[in-house]
């Protein structure tokens, strides 16, 4: 088995242009405007690529590049960027706007369309949010949560991890009754394995992510469900069947990846309770061994 660092998981988003990023400024260069920008349909992740120079396809790095082209045109002029907050516990977004004039006041920013908000990037709510200090420059959204759909191994002592992958092939075989067999063979699949072993009960279950203490000793904000596997499992049970999650075997490269489906015989897309296992009261720890089905 390969063993890895921090792995993470990473689920798409299908985004048409319906999704828009709207920016409210009390004052500005032109005075107080509103500024809507359209996102470009696609399919697009909460990943770590946060500068887009990667892979190109992290969804709010996507709209903040849309919005800063709207705000030319609009003669706000304002430039925008997305952070990664440092710590052990990663996910978590931050949202950075220079100002474009001396005058700028922002007073919120908005996901609007439907398909995603800002509940979607580690925000409070979906609602439109203000700024840390609207004249401030940079202007700063910071995201309390972690990303949705986003899942990173945390850091913990005596964490242990790894992956593998396994072929197999469907074949169907017939035999008659003087011993003559007929067999079809319908092609290879690969099957990937991932054991994720004594995490911490917080990034698991959201029961234990609730609770302040076991949230602090993960780093993550109490209520955090992002925290979670299960969290991700139940949002990986919703996907389109033309759309995959990608797994990296290590966060710190960001182009090395591959795509999983799982499959029918991978009960634990329902529920968890046949992979996750207790190894630990005290403090609270789980083994979990997930598979699927390598997508090329």
């Amino acid at each position: 088995m390969a063993d890895f660092t921090r792995c993470l998981f990473t689920l798409p988003f299908k985004i048409t242009t319906a999704t828009q990023i709207k920016l409210v400024l009390a004052d500005s260069a032109v005075g107080g405007i509103t500024v809507t920008a359209t996102a470009v349909a696609g399919t697009y992740f909460n990943d770590l690529d946060v500068t887009g120079a990667s892979l190109g396809v992290n969804l709010l790095e996507h709209l903040i590049s849309q919005l800063e082209a709207a705000e030319g045109v609009a003669g706000t002029n304002g430039s925008w960027s997305l952070e990664h907050q440092a710590g052990d516990y990663q996910g978590r977004y931050r949202l950075e706007r220079e100002k474009g004039n001396a005058a700028d006041d922002v007073t919120s920013l908005e996901v609007i369309g439907g398909e995603v908000s800002m509940l979607t990037f580690g925000y409070a709510s979906a609602a439109a949010q203000a700024p840390a200090d609207g004249t401030e420059d940079p202007a700063l959204w910071t995201a309390p949560n972690r990303a949705q759909g986003l899942w990173i191994i945390d850091e913990y002592p005596g964490l242990s991890a790894g992956a593998e992958e396994r072929t197999s092939t469907t074949v169907l075989s017939a035999t008659s009754p003087d011993g003559t067999t007929a067999r079809d063979t319908y092609g290879d699949v690969t099957r990937k394995v991932i054991s994720l072993l004594t995490l911490p009960a917080a990034s698991v279950f959201k029961f234990y992510v609730d609770d302040a203490d076991y949230a602090s000793g993960l780093g993550a904000a109490t209520g955090d469900v992002n925290a979670c596997f299960d969290e991700l499992r139940r949002l990986w049970s919703r996907l389109d069947a033309d759309v995959y999650c990608r797994f990296y075997p290590d966060a710190a490269t960001l182009t090395d990846f591959v795509q999983l489906q799982p499959g029918a015989q991978d009960g634990w897309l329902a529920s968890l309770d046949a992979v996750a296992d207790r190894v630990s009261s005290n403090p609270v720890l789980y083994n979990l061994t997930i598979t699927a089905f390598v997508v090329e």
